[in-house]
């Protein structure tokens, strides 16, 4: 069966989105050697460096959503299912940093379709504790993972329906934000189609940098960055890094 991973990239006027795929792919050649495949428009993609082989979708992303005043494009996650040429596929945000191979092991289990529902603060703040913004458990939907089959394309025709009628479910579900926000779209989605039953979700947290950790230096194996006066170093382990001006570091 095919097997491969799809990012989806558009730059806006303040984030070079395209700097940090490059560096997104250059990990996922080094380290999960599968074929990647790249759903951006034209604009962003004259921007990037040559990439070696990679597989370019083209379409024109929806706007309107934003994050902290910002243009954030981010809608188009429930087109995964339709536009992705793989069998078995590994959605990924371009700014989950991929220091091991670990994901790997998710194309050998029987599932089909898994998404975290943890992530693991590295600056030791138990910030993701998103418990008290809402009536529904959050999930990560930073990485997913999906076979191609009649119930997973239920799932993400779901998440389109969420999304299309989001200011319901917020209020249905009492979600605090207000912006669209893929973690709530498909936890809510899997909750609609799943109900009290549950859904797969990854064997291990996310581990991930608040957006108000300074990255000072993205390696070939490692992230290193400062918080509270502080400098700490990651290596071998993936990372989701959530502060947007990496292009600018």
């Amino acid at each position: 069966m095919k097997q491969g991973i799809l990012l989806f990239c558009f730059d806006t006027e303040h984030t070079k989105y395209h700097k940090i795929l490059e560096r997104c792919v250059g990990l996922i050649k080094k380290n999960l050697k599968l074929e990647i495949t790249v759903v951006t428009n034209f604009q962003t993609y004259q921007k990037l460096k040559p990439l070696g082989f990679i597989n370019y979708k083209f379409i024109e992303p929806e706007i309107g959503n934003t994050k902290q005043g910002k243009p954030w494009n981010n809608v188009d996650r429930h087109m995964a299912y339709e536009l992705s040429p793989y069998d078995k596929t590994l959605v990924m945000d371009i700014d989950y940093f991929c220091y091991s191979d670990n994901l790997l092991q998710l194309f050998d289990t029987n599932y089909n379709f898994l998404v975290p529902d943890k992530a693991f603060d590295l600056s030791d703040r138990n910030s993701f504790d998103h418990r008290r913004f809402s009536m529904i458990p959050m999930v990560w939907a930073t990485v997913l993972y999906f076979k191609k089959n009649k119930e997973v394309e239920q799932i993400f025709k779901m998440v389109k329906y969420v999304k299309d009628w989001y200011p319901y479910f917020t209020d249905l579900y009492r979600i605090q934000s207000r912006n669209f926000r893929n973690d709530y779209a498909f936890a809510i989605a899997l909750q609609q189609l799943k109900g009290f039953i549950g859904y797969d979700k990854f064997p291990f947290a996310l581990s991930t940098l608040p957006p108000d950790c300074e990255i000072l230096e993205l390696g070939d194996s490692g992230v290193k960055w400062k918080w509270n006066n502080k400098v700490n170093h990651i290596v071998a382990q993936d990372v989701h890094v959530l502060n947007k001006e990496i292009p600018h570091e």
